[in-house]
């Protein structure tokens, strides 16, 4: 099983898309049996990888000659091989916990995050890309397998723990077994609804403590 990132493109109606998009080769067990699988990414970089709202202003697309101009990806499912179902997350989609979610509620039991973290440079920025990948683990309960091209590679455990990483611009192979899970923890079921449930009783809260004042001062 090999799952890398590669440029894409498809033909529809004349028209040619672009998409970043992470491949599956699923050899399978005999003759015949094997499966080529693919994800497009569906969260693009705003002037990285698109030109936002291109079609209304198209000046905009001079301004950042080096954006580049791929199309979003379909409604993602999770890669299966062997039994695994992989819930892909493309560069900084890791960022994005309804991402993760939204791979685990599709069936995912592994998530695989592959990123580009070149451009970052020797800064803190790595450091804090990995620390948010972590935060996916722990919020689905899912084994995180990251590659970055630059580093840091890992292995994150369901809890979080990162138990194997490599180095920034070091040359490393990294190896390890990892656990799938299926159960769904309570972020996956039910997502923002607790934060949205403390968000309105603050406010409610915060009104009647305007109200009271509001009232004592009449």
């Amino acid at each position: 099983m090999l799952l890398f990132g590669s440029p894409a493109y498809e033909r529809q109606n004349g028209i040619t898309r672009y998409y970043n998009r992470a491949y599956l080769i699923d050899p399978g067990l005999g003759p015949g049996s094997g499966n080529v699988s693919h994800y497009d990414k569906v969260h693009l970089v705003p002037f990285g990888e698109y030109v936002p709202l291109k079609k209304f202003i198209p000046f905009l697309n001079n301004l950042v000659q080096a954006a580049g101009d791929f199309a979003r990806g379909p409604s993602p499912t999770p890669l299966t091989a062997n039994g695994i179902a992989i819930g892909v997350l493309i560069c900084f989609e890791a960022i994005f916990p309804e991402l993760a979610r939204d791979r685990v509620r599709q069936g995912a039991t592994v998530l695989v995050n592959l990123t580009n973290d070149a451009w970052f440079g020797m800064s803190s920025a790595p450091y804090q890309h990995l620390s948010m990948a972590v935060f996916r683990s722990v919020e689905t309960r899912r084994a995180m397998v990251r590659a970055a091209n630059t580093g840091f590679s890992a292995f994150i455990s369901p809890c979080g723990d990162i138990c194997l990483k490599s180095e920034l611009f070091s040359e490393a192979v990294l190896h390890r077994a990892v656990t799938t899970e299926k159960h769904l923890t309570p972020y996956a079921r039910f997502g923002d609804l607790f934060a949205l449930a403390l968000t309105v009783i603050s406010i409610i809260h915060m009104a009647r403590l305007l109200l009271g004042r509001w009232r004592k001062r009449k």
